[in-house]
């Protein structure tokens, strides 16, 4: 007995949609942990936050501008990533061109602390 002549996409169809539940609801369960620990320790990340910015000026201010552009860089890309989670839901991590939408991230977040680090003068100092 033959298997029907569509029974092969079928059975892949089925594979990619489970895949594509299982990846989805991953990034979920994650997305739900982090915004939970976030929310009950906002205080705590915010002091957190607030003490390493304060640190990488102090350090840019003696010479050390790449400190405060790494941080500045990853507190834009988290906070864009959060910006974006929390308006789409957390199934957008798992799109198919979601990739896409990570490198223009990182691409404005670059550009932006570039300009921050140049009109503070911070830039290329050593």
């Amino acid at each position: 007995m033959n298997p029907p002549p569509d029974f092969t996409k079928q059975i892949v169809d089925t594979l990619f949609s489970s895949v594509e539940r299982g990846t989805i609801q991953a990034f979920t369960w994650i997305w739900d942990g982090i915004t939970s620990y976030l929310i009950e320790h906002l205080v705590a990340v915010i002091i957190i936050l607030f003490i390493v910015l304060v640190y990488a000026i102090v350090r840019a201010l003696m010479g050390h501008g790449w400190i405060l552009g790494s941080v500045l860089y990853n507190y834009f890309y988290a906070g864009g990533l959060l910006l974006i989670g929390s308006i789409f839901g957390p199934a957008v991590f798992a799109n198919t061109y979601a990739d896409i939408g990570f490198l223009v991230l990182y691409i404005i977040c670059y550009l932006l602390v570039g300009r921050i680090l140049s009109k503070t003068g911070l830039r290329g100092k050593h």
